[in-house]
């Protein structure tokens, strides 16, 4: 089950016995377990619940669930990334599976189990996923993409007490888009920070960037920013911070061949009529940044952004091949804005 039908299976009161919080977005995980025992323990009793993790021998688990609750509702028991999860079971952890695999279909109405596994992915086929998701819930946190992170980021930002206006809400899409790999505890953290000025409910671009610029994929974006408005002095400078903050120029070449794909597909489809609203659903970008791009497409030519790519793939080469030239990103950037 996806995490946003189990939180809404929570709201209406949906109890199972068993719980499997899985998937590599942590935040999600942690976020879904707080919820569930506040609706399973609203008096936070720390005697109702019982913690276990990998160290932890199964039939002592087993015995906490027989267990009666003495002043609570519920006999709640959590196991954290038990062996039993992983690709290659031991004799042991089989012998373990099994044991939970007998128990699940035949748990106490009293006991609640909630086993959380981040590690890796699980394998849905096999027996006790099944006899999970027969007898309870399967939560899958999945790491979420930019373009679905709307939901999260209206909803977050509502708990914050917080708005962004137009320009600032399309920025911030656009510079996490920029993102390898996308936290969400991360984000909460620099979203947190905005917070510290209870003055300022509605964010403006200039103050989320502001506030967001030691970040280095905000650094970077900001970089290409430079770049396609022909700004070759923003774009040294901010370069020159990326150089002193330690990241490799790799990277920045990484994130350039993506934005100049993007830019180039944006320059392709206009030469075919395509509308900006037709644009934007085909490449998923907010029709804001859409309207950036077009913008910045009018300084480039086909054949410029063609020499772009040929120039970043050289120097993609280079920088792979040990090539020591300490102006190689510099004549680089400054040549995309010529």
């Amino acid at each position: 089950m996806k995490y946003n039908d189990a939180i809404k299976q929570l709201q209406a009161k949906q109890l199972k016995s068993v719980y499997l919080i899985t998937g590599e977005e942590l935040y999600l995980a942690e976020n879904y377990l707080k919820k569930l025992l506040t609706l399973l323990n609203p008096q936070n009793d720390e005697e109702a619940v019982q913690y276990f993790d990998s160290t932890s021998d199964t039939k002592a688990i087993l015995q906490a669930l027989d267990s009666s609750p003495f002043f609570s509702k519920h006999n709640i028991i959590i196991a954290k990334d038990l062996k039993i999860f992983q690709d290659k079971l031991s004799t042991k952890d089989k012998e373990d599976e099994q044991l939970f695999l007998d128990y699940i279909a035949n748990m106490p109405d009293y006991s609640i189990l909630i086993l959380q596994y981040n590690l890796g992915k699980i394998d849905k086929r096999r027996k006790l996923i099944k006899t999970i998701e027969k007898f309870g819930t399967i939560v899958e946190c999945e790491a979420i993409a930019y373009w679905n992170i709307n939901d999260w980021l209206n909803s977050h930002l509502r708990e914050l007490n917080l708005r962004f206006d137009r320009e600032a809400y399309a920025y911030f899409l656009e510079a996490i888009k920029s993102m390898e790999k996308i936290s969400l505890g991360f984000l909460d953290q620099e979203l947190q920070k905005l917070t510290l000025y209870p003055q300022k409910t509605l964010i403006n671009r200039q103050f989320l960037e502001d506030n967001f610029s030691s970040i280095p994929e905000i650094s970077t974006f900001r970089l290409w920013e430079a770049l396609g408005n022909k700004d070759i002095a923003t774009a040294l400078e901010l370069f020159t911070i990326q150089q002193q903050a330690g990241i490799h120029p790799l990277r920045l070449l990484k994130f350039l061949a993506r934005q100049i794909d993007q830019l180039w597909h944006v320059k392709i489809y206009l030469s075919e009529g395509q509308s900006t609203k037709q644009i934007a659903s085909i490449l998923k970008l907010h029709p804001f940044i859409t309207e950036k791009i077009i913008k910045q497409a009018q300084n480039f030519s086909l054949d410029k952004i063609q020499q772009m790519i040929i120039d970043i793939a050289d120097a993609d080469y280079k920088l792979k091949t040990g090539s020591n030239e300490p102006a190689l990103i510099e004549n680089l950037l400054i040549k995309f804005c010529l």
